[in-house]
């Protein structure tokens, strides 16, 4: 089922009131008073007072009668609600443990290399080392990548941004679960990629895939989507797992030899990512960031979309300190920058675009990777806003996710018994009444279906309770799960 970010939940049921004290006092001063006085009044002339009928008639009975009925009373006025309560409360507990569990999901960043026309971008955007750089409207070119005599500048490129994840490369193809994802204009550059990959000695042959500079990376469960819905377009009998590693290459070079000039700044990214169930399995492994979920909305509706995602709580919104967007236009921008500054969110706003000059869709992954390293440095939360087909998507990305567990009250513990004890209790004191009551010296029927009839009672109520137990927590799933 898709994840909702819309979810309702039920409102949580406070516990009931129990009775007071001296109600169940007044039960058994009542009882005493009745049974005693109708016992004494009734007593047969001549009969030795001190008889022990006297004493199971006047009083064991009243006091057996009235623990009966005072625990019918509790289980009746607190028992009973406050059991509905307690069930009803812990599978809401539990929608919104899940709620929040799958909100926060998402990719690990393991490692990441960019290659920007400016040296030093993140650091120099976020005011850590230099000046930020200021480039509105200049079409910039990586003067680092220059062709050689047998390597075009593509290889040259993908040479500079696989050489430091060397090491990070040969465990994950070690995993036998790895593949790489392309996001770029260019036409068939995987053989460029094996290329570099025998240069460098990595292992194996990698499973290499392009998508569409268009497809949105879906930071949770599904690591990209195409018009299938398959996570491998190459497999065509099958549908496999995402991989637990994957390596993300996206780049934009601008061709030397086109006639028309070139409108966006050149720029490259490779990003290695881990799965959350990669994380799960190792949580040693080390890493920079997480990508957490993103959520999309049209541009009109960014506040509202920003007001879900905080609503998950993927990370506090007073450790959200930097806010990365580039290629926002129009409505878009402006209902996105207007959104933040309506939910109180103190961020540094970073524009990527008049740093570097206008940018190509490989800004996306451009922007991950910085605010990545920026999260590692401790710099706090990292917002990130993109253009997208809908409007404008919107992720975080932090350090570590939070986690969240909702509180547990103690009253909860008292009322998942499965076994109802002030049920029990009132049906072993009319057991023991009937017993003490009996006429008979020695067993009999009389106390044979006493018997039978106290377990019958008691295997029925617990029967019930545990009914009434899924009763209560299914109607919270089926109304709101």
């Amino acid at each position: 089922m898709a994840f909702r970010w819309n979810q309702r939940f039920p409102p949580e049921h406070e516990e009931p009131e129990p009775p007071p004290l001296w109600l169940y006092v007044g039960v058994f001063v009542v009882l005493l008073v009745i049974v005693a006085g109708a016992t004494i009044l009734s007593w047969p002339k001549g009969k030795p007072v001190d008889s022990s009928d006297l004493l199971r008639t006047a009083v064991a009975a009243p006091v057996l009668l009235g623990i009966a009925l005072n625990a019918l009373i509790y289980a009746l006025t607190y028992g009973a609600p406050a059991y509905e309560a307690a069930i009803r409360n812990g599978a809401r507990r539990d929608l919104l443990n899940a709620w929040y569990r799958n909100g926060r999901m998402g990719m690990a960043v393991l490692d990441s290399v960019v290659l920007t026309p400016e040296p030093d971008l993140a650091e120099r955007m976020l005011k850590l080392e230099g000046s930020p750089p200021d480039n509105p409207g200049k079409v910039m070119r990586l003067d680092s990548i220059e062709a050689g005599p047998e390597k075009s500048r593509r290889c040259v490129m993908l040479e500079k941004l696989l050489t430091p994840l060397i090491p990070r490369l040969a465990g994950a193809m070690r995993s036998e679960s790895f593949d790489i994802v392309l996001q770029c204009d260019d036409e068939e550059p995987a053989n460029d990629i094996k290329t570099v990959w025998q240069l460098l000695e990595l292992p194996g042959v990698p499973c290499i895939r392009q998508v569409g500079n268009d497809t949105n990376p879906g930071f949770a469960a599904v690591w990209f989507e195409d018009e299938t819905y398959e996570p491998y377009a190459y497999y065509s009998s099958r549908v496999y797992p995402a991989p637990k590693y994957r390596l993300v290459l996206a780049w934009h070079l601008n061709d030397d030899a086109a006639e028309a000039p070139p409108v966006a700044s050149e720029a490259a990214a490779a990003l290695l990512l881990g799965t959350w169930k990669l994380m799960s399995e190792k949580p040693d492994t080390k890493r920079q960031a997480w990508l957490l979920r993103q959520i999309e909305s049209e541009a009109d509706r960014v506040d509202t979309s920003l007001e879900l995602l905080l609503r998950v709580k993927q990370v506090e919104p007073e450790r959200i300190h930097h806010l990365w967007y580039s290629r926002l236009k129009g409505l878009a921008q402006h209902s996105t920058l207007g959104a933040i500054r309506d939910a109180n969110i103190k961020v540094e706003e970073h524009a990527l675009d008049p740093a570097i000059g206008p940018q190509a869709p490989v800004a996306r992954w451009l922007l991950m990777a910085l605010a990545a390293r920026m999260a590692h440095f401790g710099q706090g939360a990292q917002l990130i806003a993109l253009p997208d087909p809908k409007g404008v998507v919107l992720n975080l990305v932090v350090r570590e996710p939070d986690t969240v567990t909702l509180p547990w009250p103690g009253w909860y513990d008292q009322m998942y018994s499965i076994i109802p004890l002030a049920y029990l209790t009132a049906c072993v004191s009319m057991s023991f009444l009937g017993f003490i009551m009996s006429p008979n010296k020695e067993w009999g029927t009389f106390e044979t279906v006493i018997s039978c009839v106290s377990v019958f009672l008691v295997a029925a109520g617990v029967a019930v309770h545990i009914l009434m137990r899924r009763v209560h927590r299914d109607n919270v799933w089926f109304e709101y799960g």
